[in-house]
């Protein structure tokens, strides 16, 4: 935009100083160069230094000072021993204030969301006057799909309630004996890591995404993914990590892209790689689409009575409800591959990582271990085979995931941008203005949460009270009409795979990578064990390898 401006703007001073005896085109090409070249450097300046500090009208409001002229706070981020532990130092030294303004990268204002009542005034009051910001859409959309995530407006209402059906209740309660059979699966992979040994170790992140990516194969695609290793040079799962998990070198790629559109001109392996990936990923989706397609046109597909319809089926047949009905398409392939994209992000990596904290919990804090077995197990001697109301009443394993969301937030962050002037909260918020939502910020605010907000405690839901208690205090999956549609089905999911594990293994302790277990404190978060950053979800920083045993 400012290259544009400048060039227009120096066209029109040319063209009127210009005599109309001087046709010289090299004198003419000189001139323009000096004056763009001049025009675009004092803009520049005037953006990056003199707006930000001396005109902007958010440059009073309370925030960092120490911005790199160039980076801002990016590379302060982008150095720090977790994706958020910078922004948890600003929201402690201004606890009140309901923004919090920092610079980005060239001087770009942003706002960090910080009070409560600001967060309710993004994510419901003013939800459709905000935006995802296009740095956000490269940023994740290329791994994430587009689909519902990046709907807006009225679009994003139909959406969701096109895709109401497959997450309901009634939805999960059918799906309940997909998640228990995993869950089951999963436990067999635990028996033959143990073998005939007192205990054993395994690298749960890796293992649980493989058991959360093998739910996602039935209960969205309808298949076991396993049986596409066989048609395609890559699995899925190889393909998704390719894409989902880069080295250090395609991290830096994807943050730079996100910025300044770079992706299709590196010429780097890393680069290469990403995008033969993300091409491969999709083209195996097509595949699989147009053969679901067909199979419910010529009548070929079978289902048991009763049986939940995976995601893909839902939305090929309430395409083809909607095509008779009205003639109109609501959903091409593509609008298909990107919801699916949508929901294995979601569905996948969320769950998955939700759950490795579960197990970091568990094994390094042996009573609420105990604790949560004891009410597990009293449900199963009384039912071997619970139902999902049975699980979803389980109060101490209800607590327990929710403090876990809260403690270790899986989406840690997602942005917005104004679409239109606004003021919330007193402060004005011109148009274009970016907004950071960091769900940690709400989740340890000690002004919500009290003065031991950053401690886990799953008996703190049993009574909460004032801020705590409102709905915009817990954003683990975000609030509002922008909610996550699949947030019933991840809880739910984690729920069996607990009930599952817990009562058949005993977490003994974190080990390092010789083996010996982390004790006197090395195996706190910070120490031993290290966030990844960056990374686009909370991960543990090189895996996490829990010991465990039998029963």
């Amino acid at each position: 935009m400012d290259i544009a401006a400048c060039a227009g703007l120096t066209v029109l001073e040319i063209a009127a100083l210009q005599s109309s005896r001087e046709l010289d085109s090299l004198l003419i090409l000189k001139n323009f160069l000096v004056a763009f070249l001049v025009q675009y450097v004092i803009l520049k300046f005037y953006r990056v230094v003199l707006f930000p500090n001396f005109f902007s009208p958010l440059r009073h409001l309370p925030g960092p000072k120490d911005h790199n002229p160039i980076l801002g706070q990016e590379l302060k981020k982008f150095k720090a021993e977790s994706p958020f532990s910078v922004q948890l130092q600003w929201m402690r030294k201004w606890p009140e204030a309901p923004f919090i303004r920092y610079l980005s990268f060239a001087g770009k204002e942003v706002l960090l969301v910080n009070g409560l009542a600001a967060h309710k005034a993004v994510l419901q009051t003013h939800v459709y006057d905000f935006v995802k910001p296009p740095f956000f859409a490269r940023l994740v959309g290329e791994i994430t799909g587009t689909g519902l995530l990046f709907a807006e407006g009225e679009a994003h209402r139909r959406e969701r309630r096109l895709l109401a059906g497959p997450f309901s209740v009634p939805s999960m309660r059918k799906l309940l004996p997909v998640f228990r059979e995993k869950a089951k699966d999963l436990s067999g992979d635990f028996e033959d890591i143990l073998g005939n040994r007192p205990y054993g170790t395994v690298e749960a992140i890796g293992t649980l995404s493989k058991s959360t990516m093998d739910t996602i194969g039935i209960t969205a695609l309808g298949i076991e993914l396993d049986t596409l290793s066989s048609m395609y040079p890559l699995g899925f799962q190889e393909l998704y990590d390719r894409v989902l998990h880069q080295g250090p070198l395609g991290q830096l790629i994807l943050v730079v892209n996100a910025f300044v559109p770079i992706r299709r001109i590196i010429p780097l392996p890393a680069n290469r790689k990403f995008i033969q990936a993300n091409a491969d990923l999709r083209k195996m989706l097509r595949d699989i689409i147009e053969k679901r397609a067909a199979e419910l046109a010529d009548g070929t597909l079978k289902r048991e009575m009763g049986e939940s319809r995976d995601l893909l089926t839902y939305m090929l047949e309430e395409a083809e409800l909607h095509r008779q009905e009205t003639g109109k398409e609501i959903w091409s392939v593509d609008d298909i591959i990107g919801h699916f994209l949508n929901f294995t992000s979601a569905g996948h990596e969320t769950t998955a990582t939700t759950l490795t904290w579960s197990l970091y919990v568990l094994a390094t804090d042996h009573s609420i271990q105990d604790r949560l077995r004891s009410e597990i197990d009293s449900l199963l001697e009384a039912n071997p085979e619970p139902d999902y109301d049975s699980i979803s009443n389980l109060p101490y394993l209800h607590n327990f995931v929710r403090e876990v969301l809260r403690v270790y937030s899986p989406s840690y962050m997602t942005h917005r941008e104004a679409a239109r002037d606004l003021i919330i909260e007193g402060v004005t918020i011109p148009k274009g203005t970016q907004i950071d939502i960091n769900m940690p910020l709400v989740h340890q605010h000690p002004l919500v949460w009290g003065p031991d907000a950053a401690v886990f405690d799953p008996d703190r839901w049993d009574h909460l009270t004032g801020d705590a208690a409102t709905p915009f205090a817990f954003e683990a999956f975000l609030q509002g009409p922008r909610t996550c549609p699949g947030r019933n089905f991840s809880i739910t999911e984690v729920k069996a795979v607990l009930v599952e594990l817990v009562s058949r293994w005993r977490f003994l302790g974190i080990e390092k990578e010789d083996g010996q277990l982390l004790t006197n404190g090395e195996e706190r978060v910070g120490r031993g064990v290290k966030f990844a950053n960056p990374s686009l979800t909370l991960r543990p920083k090189d895996g996490l390898l829990v010991r465990f045993g039998r029963l």
